[in-house]
């Protein structure tokens, strides 16, 4: 035998009970999801409910009264019957006025022997003596029917009693055994007879309530069946109506997605002058409004779209030109009086931002127009990272912000850098601009299907709200603050499309005085399903470092070092610190650049980091 599968079998019991719990729950589950989604389903089901309960109380009611007028009536006649045998069998006892005790057996004995008649559900009778008697010499036998019924057996004590206590008749309700160890309903009657010369008995009569109790039984299961009956009916007539009633609400819904997804052709058929043709006739009337003025926006749309596409083209033949003009005035800035000088310089600086309005104007409106193209190759995203920020370096001079990158695993993908080098360019731009002196950190995190780049500040921040519209056309979280680098409140909507066309995803959340994140995932090919490396997280509150208090108007440059969690840290160069008015300044710094490698084979060392000072 195996020892394993010895061990293992005593388990088996143990899982059943967790297993029959799991079908349970999953079928409950299943009943529940569609009794949520099932208008028809909840409606039939009340209305079949309800008429249950209705038809139950009400044949409860109805039986009950059919029961008790039966055995009412019964009851009633059996004793006019039987008081009119009693009668009788009194009248044969007193016709001889001195009779023998032979001639009273005699008549005793006809009396029990004709009291049996199962047509009309008499089964037997016996005569019994009254107790407390003398002149027991006189005294008959106590005869009974020769039945198989023992009548004698029926006759309690209760009954006697009721019987000698008045010059009455007394009956008691019994159940009467049947051959085959079964019962059946029934009812034992009983008064006194004076039999002469012998003195007082008393005679009791059984009768069998078996045939009403058939009776009963058979109208019990003809209601049944005509509550079956009537429930099947009116289930039939629930569905029907529901069907009908549902019907023109399920054509709304229907066609209610339709107009989501843009056919506004879709319209109801409408049947009538009722409830649900009013419902029709208001939906077509919406359908139609909307189609209208869908179609107006369209066509506002369109002419925005070529006003824009058209003024962006018609003005980069001058302001190229201009660009030109103002360039040869600004390269010869320094031969010119102070004045002049400040304004070329001004002048240079707004052609440049002229320039790149135009340049986005024209690149939202080839979006518009459909007309863009991805023209794919494979390319590292770190790499292009690293261009940008290098390129940044002014910009983080300017603000005094330190730019830390972090790469992990591989990074290369197919893509079309000049478009992925815009979007990390626009949020790089946007993080120094917003970092109020903060340190900005880009993540670069290679997956198995895509490839992530983190950009967190930890500037002004962003509310939910807010990260919700950053995105769209010329929105500005504060559109009096002053951007540095110009700018049209096109970036981030170009950067967003950009991701799209790749098939990928640019997303955008933070908190108000603490910071905010952006998160591009792009997918390793083009238009491919991908799962995301890092997930959307806002950044936390940043902690400002404690620095010791330099001893002179100006320390020696140190070293920052940088853990990126995996290789030992890096080493970067930051400028030197002031000590001016009792504070420590702390200059801009450059890029930090934690890189973590791949494999073995990658082209950065495991623990490789860049640091760039100028």
């Amino acid at each position: 035998m195996n020892p394993s599968a010895a061990a293992t079998t005593p388990s088996a019991p143990a899982n059943q009970p967790r297993g029959l719990f799991d079908v349970l729950a999953r079928y409950f589950k299943r009943i529940r999801t569609t009794w949520i989604s099932s208008l028809t389903l909840r409606t039939i089901t009340l209305i079949v409910v309800g008429s249950v309960i209705a038809m139950m109380l009400t044949g409860a009611i109805i039986v009950n009264q059919i029961k008790s007028a039966v055995y009412s009536q019964t009851v009633s006649l059996n004793i006019e019957q039987f008081a009119t045998d009693a009668q009788i069998a009194q009248d044969r006892f007193g016709v001889t006025s001195s009779p023998t005790t032979a001639q009273s057996q005699r008549i005793a004995l006809e009396l029990v022997s004709s009291m049996y008649d199962p047509a009309r559900g008499l089964i037997g009778a016996v005569l019994l003596r009254s107790p407390g008697q003398v002149n027991p010499d006189s005294a008959i036998l106590e005869p009974a029917t020769a039945t198989t019924t023992k009548v004698r057996s029926l006759v309690t004590d209760e009954l006697r009693e009721a019987v000698r206590s008045g010059d009455h008749i007394a009956w008691q309700s019994v159940a009467i055994a049947n051959p085959d160890g079964s019962t059946q309903p029934g009812i034992v009657i009983g008064t006194q007879i004076t039999v002469p010369a012998s003195g007082t008995y008393e005679l009791y009569a059984a009768y069998s309530m078996q045939t009403q109790e058939d009776l009963l039984g058979t109208t019990f299961r003809a209601l049944a069946l005509a509550m079956v009956g009537l429930i099947v009916i009116i289930s039939l007539i629930s569905w029907i109506v529901m069907s009908l009633v549902l019907k023109p609400i399920r054509a709304a819904s229907q066609n209610a997605r339709l107009l989501t997804e843009g056919d506004f052709n879709s319209r109801m058929v409408v049947h009538g002058s009722d409830e649900l043709a009013q419902l029709g006739k208001s939906f077509n009337t919406m359908a139609e409004s909307l189609e209208e003025q869908f179609t107006r926006l369209e066509r506002m749309s369109a002419i925005q779209t070529d006003f824009v596409s058209a003024v962006s083209h018609e003005l980069r033949t001058p302001v190229t030109t201009i660009r030109m003009a103002g360039q040869l005035i600004y390269d010869k800035r320094e031969d010119l009086p102070p004045a002049l000088k400040r304004s070329a310089e001004l002048q240079h600086s707004q052609l440049n931002n002229l320039d790149a309005m135009l340049s986005d104007l024209l690149e939202i409106s080839r979006y518009d127009a459909g007309g863009m193209s991805l023209v794919g190759e494979k390319a590292d995203i770190a790499e292009i990272a690293r261009q940008v920020i290098k390129l940044s370096e002014p910009l983080a001079l300017d603000n005094g912000v330190i730019v830390e990158l972090d790469v992990t695993g591989d990074t290369e993908a197919e893509v079309e850098p000049l478009r992925v080098e815009r979007i990390i360019r626009n949020l790089v731009v946007n993080a120094l601009e917003h970092a109020e002196g903060r340190p900005v950190k880009v993540s670069i995190v290679g997956g198995r299907t895509a490839i992530a780049v983190q950009v967190q500040d930890h500037g002004v921040g962003i509310s939910p709200e807010q990260a919700k519209q950053v995105f769209e056309r010329f929105w500005r979280a504060d559109s009096s603050r002053v951007r540095k680098s110009g700018g049209t409140g096109l970036g981030l909507t170009i950067a967003r499309e950009d991701a799209l066309i790749h098939g990928g995803k640019l997303e955008a959340t933070g908190e108000l005085g603490v910071g905010s994140t952006f998160l591009l995932t792009l997918p390793r090919s083009p238009g491919a399903a991908f799962t995301k490396p890092l997930a959307l997280e806002p950044p936390q509150p940043y902690v400002i470092p404690e620095l010791e208090p330099a001893s002179g108007a100006v320390s020696e440059p140190e070293p920052l070092l940088v853990d990126s969690g995996v290789a030992a840290a890096s080493e970067a160069s930051v400028a030197t610190a002031v000590l001016i008015d009792d504070e420590t300044v702390i200059p801009a710094v450059h890029s930090v650049d934690n890189t973590v490698a791949d494999s073995p084979g990658s082209s950065d060392s495991p623990a490789a980091t860049e640091a760039k000072n100028e």
